[in-house]
């Protein structure tokens, strides 16, 4: 059984370190979090994902240092393994029940999606 969100809210203070105590990005030290990373280790596929809400678009920087990674982790995956790629998934508003829901600048429905992300 998947594990239940436990406080409905994520706790910032590890990232408000991050910010205080590590370099600034004018080093070119960048620093980004991931939203979900998907897996199924029975299928041996696995993917990438990141969410925006209110049609929020990445910031350059983001964009290009996730289609690195997505370069690189497709570069030295295991042989047995497939990685379904980076994906991006943007909501117009918050969710699927109040706006369009986009995967990759594509519009998808919820089924559409969940047929997607269930690897």
């Amino acid at each position: 059984m998947t594990k239940p969100e436990i406080t409905g809210k994520r706790d910032l203070t590890f990232s408000r370190w991050v910010r205080k105590y590590l370099p600034d990005s004018k080093t070119g030290f960048l620093v980004s979090d991931l939203d979900f990373i998907l897996c199924n280790y029975k299928t041996k596929k696995f993917m990438l994902l990141e969410i925006k809400t209110r049609l929020k678009k990445r910031a350059p920087w983001q964009r290009i240092l996730f289609e690195n990674l997505d370069k690189w982790v497709k570069k030295g995956i295991d042989k047995d393994w497939i990685y379904l790629g980076y994906h991006v998934i943007t909501f117009e508003k918050i969710f699927f029940n109040d706006g369009k829901c986009y995967f990759d600048g594509k519009f998808k429905t919820e089924k559409e999606i969940i047929s997607i992300l269930s690897l």
